[in-house]
């Protein structure tokens, strides 16, 4: 097959994870296929084994992007014969691209979180993706949760083919090896991660025990003073300790060496790592949220609420988790590979190319 995948989004973050380990597998499993990628230029987004298209992005970025998304796109589809094209988020060319296109829908946060946006970027997406959605020839969901959430906010796409793709977890394999002796782990750098539950849950867990279990915060950017300031108040100075911003290498190190993933989002369109834990054979603690349940899949120890009390319970409990439970989770997460995910997007693609 001839691909265009557009990746001028794949910056940073989650998208960045997927479209990266998406196109490494790819290359791997099927080396036959033609894919060409855009992006922005200067980007260090590794393409390995694909062709490599760099685009230049006019200010302000707003604009800049998808004019040259709109015009390059269908450029490129025509002069490589494209049978298909990936958009790998929903802001893409504001035209068809002169070949069937995918569509990657990873979450719809903005439209059921909308105070976690500003209202320039809800305006910007309200217009980009609803554009995109009229454009798209088949849906990939990168969980049940967002095709759901898509069919309920935008019931008139339910006729258009859609697919899960389930993210891949077995990158970690390629991860240095650690015993797991080191501090649970937490993340902050988004409001749905709910740092200020997490911290409430320790100080449940403090008073309960005498002293909280060692606690890791990853992802603080901006929002150290606060946090410092939280720990300080809530008196779990001694145990709750901010990352500085980790390079993927000594962010590889952390997780591993974790003793527990503590992973209450209250919204999630995947979930990383949750099966990223369970894969490395560490306890996993959710709250009662749809996508990270999804993904579980029953190994996980999930909060019976949103209250702290029911966190450290969740804490308590997967302290508790026995050699049977950990192999039956890993055994689980196994089953997330990005072959799979190559696969399923490959056979989506086959099923809509010209």
């Amino acid at each position: 097959m001839k691909i265009v995948v557009d990746a001028m989004c794949a910056e940073y973050g989650g998208i960045r994870t997927y479209v990266e380990h998406l196109l490494a597998r790819w290359h791997d499993v099927h080396p036959e296929d033609e894919l060409h990628v855009i992006v922005p230029r200067g980007l260090d987004l590794p393409t390995v084994g694909h062709v490599r298209h760099e685009l230049r992005v006019r200010r302000p970025r707003m604009i800049g992007r998808p004019l040259a998304q709109t015009v390059h796109l269908k450029r490129l589809a025509g002069e490589v014969g494209a049978d298909a094209v990936i958009a790998t988020a929903p802001t893409t060319t504001v035209r068809r691209p002169g070949a069937p296109m995918a569509v990657v829908i990873l979450d719809l946060r903005h439209e059921l979180r909308p105070e976690q946006f500003s209202r320039k970027t809800k305006l910007l997406r309200r217009i980009s993706y609803g554009r995109t959605y009229r454009l798209a020839d088949q849906f990939l969901s990168i969980s049940q949760r967002s095709l759901d959430d898509l069919h309920e906010l935008h019931p008139q796409l339910r006729g258009v083919p859609a697919t899960v793709t389930h993210l891949g977890a077995d990158h970690v394999a390629d991860w240095p090896a650690a015993d797991g002796d080191g501090p649970a782990i937490t993340f902050a750098h988004h409001t749905n991660k709910n740092p200020d539950l997490v911290l409430d849950g320790w100080k449940v867990l403090a008073d309960r025990l005498g002293s909280a279990p060692d606690l890791l915060v990853l992802g603080v950017g901006s929002g150290r003073e606060e946090l410092t300031a939280a720990i300080e108040q809530r008196g779990l100075g001694g145990s709750v300790r901010l990352a500085p911003f980790l390079p993927e290498d000594e962010f590889q190190r952390v997780l591993v060496a974790a003793r527990m993933i503590v992973f209450p989002s209250d919204f999630e369109g995947f979930g990383l790592p949750v099966v990223e834990g369970m894969l490395l054979g560490r306890p996993v603690v959710i709250g009662p949220e749809r996508a990270t349940n999804e993904i579980a899949g029953g190994h996980a120890y999930v909060m019976a609420d949103w209250k702290p009390e029911s966190l450290a319970d969740a804490v308590v409990a997967a302290g508790r988790q026995t050699p049977e439970q950990r192999e039956a989770a890993r055994a689980h997460a196994a089953e997330f590979t990005w072959t799979r995910t190559v696969e399923q997007t490959r056979a989506a693609l086959l099923a809509i190319s010209r």
